[in-house]
């Protein structure tokens, strides 16, 4: 899982015009923990464990099954030569053919889980990729406007991510996160792309 959020290439400067004070007032921001402890990210990380448990669910469903079918083809191969060693070849033959189904049935229900466990574990990345992205996209067009937000009530004239700030600095840390989870500020609205062409998608 992504852990991490890009805030503004790593590094969003915030200079406020007519700042009078003779001291760099700066604050710095623990990224990692601002995407752990997210609200969202904590609603979409039980939503990845709920799929992943439903369908661990439903791969140990399977896995029972086939320990039923190998349990009743190991029974029917006993049976079989019990009745050879007894000399009862004519009733071992009819129970060949059950054998064989059962033989089948194995081998369909192995192949089956295979499948079964390949597309869950690709359903499982692509959930998590879809999600997890969505969720970044999200994160990182909001936490711009509430460190702008926090930083002019506080007179910081700029904001570093923690891995960057080696010494000093206001840590805005939980600040950040206690007006995200409040769940009321908006991302800034795009602006409006001009009128005589349609604007482009960006290239990842």
């Amino acid at each position: 899982m992504r852990s991490s959020i890009r805030l503004s290439a790593l590094i969003l400067v915030l200079v406020f015009a007519g700042s009078t004070a003779f001291a760099f007032q700066f604050g710095y921001v623990d990224a990692a923990k601002i995407f752990a402890k997210y609200t969202e990210t904590q609603k979409t990380k039980a939503l990845l464990e709920s799929e992943k448990a439903k369908l661990q669910k439903q791969l140990d469903a399977k896995k029972n099954e086939l320990t039923d079918l190998n349990t009743k083809y190991m029974q029917t191969a006993k049976k079989i030569q019990d009745l050879r060693d007894a000399k009862k070849e004519a009733e071992a033959k009819k129970l060949e053919p059950q054998l064989k189904a059962e033989r089948e049935a194995l081998a369909n229900a192995n192949s089956e889980i295979q499948k079964f466990f390949e597309e869950s574990q690709k359903r499982l990345y692509e959930l998590e990729d879809e999600k997890m992205g969505s969720l970044s996209k999200t994160l990182d067009d909001t936490v711009d406007v509430v460190i702008k937000k926090i930083a002019a009530a506080k007179g910081l004239e700029a904001v570093f991510e923690k891995r960057f700030c080696y010494f000093g600095g206001t840590d805005i840390t939980d600040d950040v996160l206690a007006e995200l989870n409040k769940g009321k500020t908006a991302a800034p609205a795009a602006p409006a792309a001009p009128a005589a062409a349609p604007a482009k998608p960006k290239g990842k």
